[in-house]
């Protein structure tokens, strides 16, 4: 039986506070819209709708983001702000771009949510907004968006906002747009990436480092970004032996238990490639924490608690949609490539999902 509902209410007009835009309103972004409504003292929340039509899917659901948890019971936030693309310009609210004038506001802190293979051309929306005061959060599947962003948007490192990363491990479904079910509660880590001078802001510096971890449903903990890096990695780790054999024999999770021998070769890469990562090499037990038996312990427990999950790159190749091939098995690929270590399997992978995806 579903629980009771639970109302809580953000005014996003009253006295000044911290303002938060997220970017990229799937699961994982409603998720964290939602989570930012339970921090103490909450930050005002702007949501940044790409097409008009969920401008219509909010009001459709209430004017609200709802959550159902594991136990049935729905929570439902209200009093967010939005912010909708048209013609080439962000305007607030059900404003159009004859009745107002664009919005050119300052971002502050901003969580990109979106798929990994659109991170650069959603930012590029956003850029004349974001000045190296503003901290980006990407909260994402895949490693290496951020090396494209520099590469893009921005080349000159004294221009460019602070970064975190963030490997969130939730499990979050999109039932319709702003109506999540939070099915499996988990973690999320940030690390802030320190700039090329090597300084680094503190928790009481940075906003969504200290305010992220007092949400309780999004059980944040902030790391070093070392910490956080190698975390990223053992997801990688993962989603590389996981998502793309599932993708490529359309099955459930369940089903990579039928392939031991591609699992221990491709963890086997994949260790190898850690080892030599330069950024890592003083990193005390590194070689036991990515040791190949390690890493077959891990990704045998992931996939016995998601036995019956379809994973996002199945539904993709389904779809006839991008994936995240290259931010996936592709970041091996290129790591090995820049350290001189062969990754034969990865590389297949890649080259076969791609193909699949064009055909």
């Amino acid at each position: 039986m579903q629980g009771s509902v639970r109302r809580l209410t953000n005014d996003a007009r009253s006295s000044p506070r911290p303002r938060v835009h997220v970017l990229g309103l799937g699961s994982i972004g409603t998720f964290a819209a939602h989570s930012l409504s339970e921090i103490p003292h909450p930050p005002a929340v702007t949501l940044l709708c790409h097409r008009p039509s969920l401008l219509d899917a909010y009001r459709d659901n209430g004017n609200q983001i709802s959550l159902e948890t594991r136990e049935g019971q729905k929570i439902d936030h209200q009093g967010h702000d939005l912010e909708v693309f048209r013609d080439g310009n962000w305007y607030a609210g059900a404003a159009s771009a004859d009745a107002s004038s664009p919005e050119t506001s300052i971002i502050e802190n901003l969580i990109v949510a979106v798929k990994a293979t659109q991170t650069a051309s959603a930012l590029e929306r956003l850029r004349h907004r974001l000045t190296p005061q503003s901290t980006i959060l990407f909260l994402q599947n895949g490693c290496g968006m951020i090396d494209g962003v520099n590469a893009q948007l921005f080349p000159d490192p004294t221009e460019r906002p602070k970064y975190i990363v963030g490997v969130i491990s939730h499990r979050v479904t999109l039932r319709k747009s702003f109506d999540i079910i939070h099915t499996g509660f988990a973690a999320t880590s940030l690390g802030l990436v320190p700039k090329l001078d090597g300084s680094q802001e503190t928790l009481e510096q940075n906003y969504l480092l200290g305010a992220l971890p007092l949400s309780p449903r999004l059980n944040a903990t902030a790391y070093n970004y070392t910490d956080v890096f190698q975390i990223q990695l053992e997801k990688l780790a993962v989603n590389a032996f996981c998502n793309p054999l599932c993708a490529l024999n359309d099955a459930e999770n369940g089903f990579l238990f039928t392939l031991p021998d591609m699992r221990r070769a491709i963890l086997k890469e994949i260790s190898t490639v850690v080892y030599a990562l330069p950024e890592l090499r003083h990193v005390e037990n590194l070689r036991e924490r990515f040791a190949v038996d390690r890493l077959e312990t891990t990704v045998n427990a992931i996939i016995e608690k998601t036995f019956h999950t379809t994973c996002s790159m199945v539904w993709d190749l389904r779809a006839g949609r991008e994936t995240e091939i290259e931010f996936i098995n592709g970041y091996w690929v290129k790591r090995g490539r820049e350290l001189g270590v062969p990754t034969p399997i990865n590389v297949e992978l890649v080259e076969k999902v791609t193909r699949r995806n064009r055909s």
